[in-house]
């Protein structure tokens, strides 16, 4: 059970949804809903860090039953930080508008490596549905971006590393998910964590925290660096991922992997009493 938290202790989770701590499969969190409003019943804060887009991420909300900050499209924008203080903004956007975004990459790219690109936009609905695992309505959400737009692509390693080079020097981001390729702006789920982190640690209630972070996909490793306990949940394509000793892994997937991890990161620092 979770009890009361230090006096003071502000803790923060930032975490990927997708595989992490929604199920990869059915992105259902059933089993851990309880966990998860009992945490913030507690005072314990739940920052959404993820590429799905904020008409996806307001549907998980819905579900949840709980109003709660959020970073959508791998950091491009801040929502509902006036939840935590109500004299911070409901919205912060740290990214152009995908148009631009799309002109630049598809005018600049070059085109051997263009040809390689598979734009999920521009894909039949049976196509882009059995990419991304939705189908209706959640597939819809998931399509309608307003900063970054999503590929896969077919070349070979050298040249995803030849694609990364480009989108680097177009000051554009290249974000290996666990189903698609999130090109966006120069932003990442870093860059959107820091914001929020900078924002809030000007009010004294914010001024000591302790950060969780936890995902499952090479995108998420920027965020889980910079946190205090970094969790990475146990999937086939995290098998890869260097360094893995840095990181607590679960010895589940998500969901119930996460609730693993999040108790372990609560006990292990003596944040309950």
């Amino acid at each position: 059970m979770i009890k009361c938290l230090k006096k003071k202790m502000r803790v923060i989770i930032f975490t990927d949804l997708d595989g992490s701590l929604l199920d990869n499969e059915t992105f259902k969190f059933d089993e851990i809903k309880n966990f998860i409003i009992n945490c913030l019943k507690k005072g314990i804060k739940l920052i959404p860090n993820t590429s799905k887009t904020s008409f996806e991420i307001l549907e998980f909300i819905k579900e949840l039953s709980f109003e709660i900050p959020y970073i959508a499209e791998n950091g491009s924008s801040i929502h509902n930080l006036n939840i935590l203080n109500p004299h911070l903004s409901n919205e912060i956007v740290l990214a152009r508008p995908v148009r631009e975004i799309y002109e630049d990459f598809t005018k600049n790219i070059k085109k051997k490596l263009l040809l390689n690109c598979n734009f999920l936009s521009q894909m039949d609905m049976e196509k882009q549905s059995s990419i991304l695992g939705l189908s209706g309505r959640k597939l819809e959400l998931a399509l309608n971006r307003n900063y970054t737009f999503l590929i896969t692509f077919n070349g070979e390693k050298n040249e995803i590393k030849e694609l990364i080079e480009y989108c680097h020097d177009l000051g554009l981001s290249f974000n290996q998910g666990g189903r698609v390729i999130c090109i966006g702006d120069k932003v990442d789920k870093l860059t959107g964590m820091k914001k929020v982190l900078k924002i809030i640690k000007s009010y004294n209630e914010f001024k000591d925290i302790f950060t969780i972070g936890v995902g499952d996909s090479p995108n998420d490793l920027g965020m889980l660096d910079e946190v205090n306990f970094p969790c990475l949940i146990k999937r086939k394509n995290n098998e890869n991922i260097l360094n893995k000793d840095k990181y607590t892994i679960s010895t589940k997937e998500a969901p119930s992997g996460w609730m693993e991890v999040v108790k372990i990161g609560l006990e292990k620092n003596k944040l309950i009493i």
